[in-house]
């Protein structure tokens, strides 16, 4: 996905992202430097882009989620009295009445809590890959806008060079002109070609204005070149693809959903322990009663009674959603196999042309050189060797355009794989 609209002719166009450059707008729109910054301050402020701090902040929120997830909740303590009479209320009347001090602790299904920490463990992982992922795109998108900035200023360089050119041509046919030659064809040919160029430096104009608009907000928008670039190689992994590797994440996700299913069938424990007082009294009839302390305690467990409308359904959701997430890893690794196979193809043709236009503009040299010297030699006249700088011009913009098409799939190769 290009960033830019690129208007060196009309095969050289490019499609423009909104996206890509309202992302650059926003990246870099709170930083400003005194000096024009360097690659790696552009970078240092991309890791700080908001939607990269705001994924990490979710990976450690689901770090120390897992852990809850693994507690016990909190014992519940109890104070109360029973037996005490309603006529006659106190503790010294009835043999029965106590004072009582209680304490609960729920002990939820092991297996179900170890699972629910798995999960949110995967949940963290997918996060942290998901912000290098979008680090990495990001970082593609802002070389690749570099490159372009580039390509546009060094085109608009050859498109003026240029209309300087055509200017010479136009005075050296003027001067045949008014020697008598009929040469009003090859005039017009001339102004033709220099309201072609003309309209090539409007758009080429807007274009690096553009460009400019995305990265002026980092002070004044910088004009570095982007970094040296090598292609890495792909080693066939599917874990060696940001995409599959998120896909797996999910997998993960789905595997401790399935464990959860499964260890819902067993019981949820409890404990309870009550400790009572009764003091010493008189009853209704007179009769004096000692008092005791006593306890009583108890373990509580849940009996799977509705598995087949609760447990059995919610596992078999979860295995739907594990096989839903495998296929979409498969899918996944289909995908970006194919965009790297393109970007890699694409790669190879931007270099292959780029070797092709350094050997015709080595031959255009040696044309140049050898019209240059018919001419001094007096064979000949200077406006074909000004042609012949004309067509090299052309071919250097060419040239600058494929430099930055090979700078950009290489980028974009690269934003594909992962870490080691």
């Amino acid at each position: 996905m290009n960033l830019f609209l690129a208007a060196a002719r009309p095969t050289m166009r490019r499609r423009r992202s909104p996206f890509a450059l309202a992302v650059l707008v926003v990246l870099l729109g709170s930083a400003s430097w005194a000096e024009t910054p360097s690659f790696e301050d552009l970078e240092a402020r991309l890791r700080d882009h908001p939607s990269l701090a705001a994924l990490h902040a979710e990976a450690e929120a689901r770090e120390e989620l897992s852990v809850a997830e693994g507690a016990l909740p909190d014992p519940v303590i109890s104070f109360g009295v029973g037996s005490i009479p309603v006529r006659n209320p106190g503790f010294n009347r009835e043999p029965d009445a106590n004072k009582a001090f209680g304490v609960a602790q729920a002990i939820p299904n092991f297996g179900v809590r170890r699972a629910r920490s798995a999960r949110e463990r995967a949940e963290a992982s997918a996060m942290t890959a998901q912000a290098d992922y979008r680090f990495a795109l990001l970082r593609a998108d802002l070389i690749a806008a570099l490159a372009e900035k580039r390509r546009l200023k060094e085109q608009m360089g050859y498109a003026e060079a240029q209309l300087q050119k055509y200017g010479q041509i136009q005075e050296i046919l003027g001067g045949e002109l008014e020697a008598g030659r009929p040469i009003y064809y090859r005039l017009s040919e001339i102004d033709v070609e220099r309201a072609g160029v003309e309209q090539e430096i409007v758009a080429l104009t807007a274009a690096l204005a553009e460009v400019d608009a995305a990265l002026v907000k980092v002070g004044d928008a910088p004009d570095i070149p982007p970094p040296p670039i090598v292609v890495r190689l792909w080693d066939g992994g599917a874990l060696s693809l940001w995409a599959a590797r998120l896909a797996d994440a999910s997998v993960d996700i789905a595997k401790a959903g399935v464990r959860e299913g499964k260890a819902a069938f067993g019981p949820n424990f409890g404990v309870n322990v009550t400790y009572m007082q009764r003091e010493n009294g008189i009853d209704a009839t007179g009769s004096p009663f000692e008092g005791d302390d006593w306890f009583a305690a108890g373990v509580s467990l849940s009996v799977p009674l509705w598995a087949p409308k609760n447990q059995a359904p919610r596992l078999r959701a979860a295995r739907a959603r594990q096989s839903g997430a495998e296929l979409s890893y498969q899918a996944a690794y289909r995908e970006t196999q194919q965009k790297l196979n393109t970007l890699m193809a694409e790669h190879a043709a931007a270099e292959r042309n780029i070797a092709l236009f350094d050997r015709k503009a080595k031959a255009l040299d040696q044309t140049i050189a050898a019209l240059r010297g018919n001419y001094e030699a007096g064979d000949g006249d200077y406006a074909q060797v000004l042609d012949a700088e004309i067509a090299k011009l052309t071919l250097l913009a060419q040239l600058a355009a494929e430099r930055s098409n090979a700078i950009t799939h290489a980028a974009r190769i690269n934003s594909e794989l992962a870490a080691p």
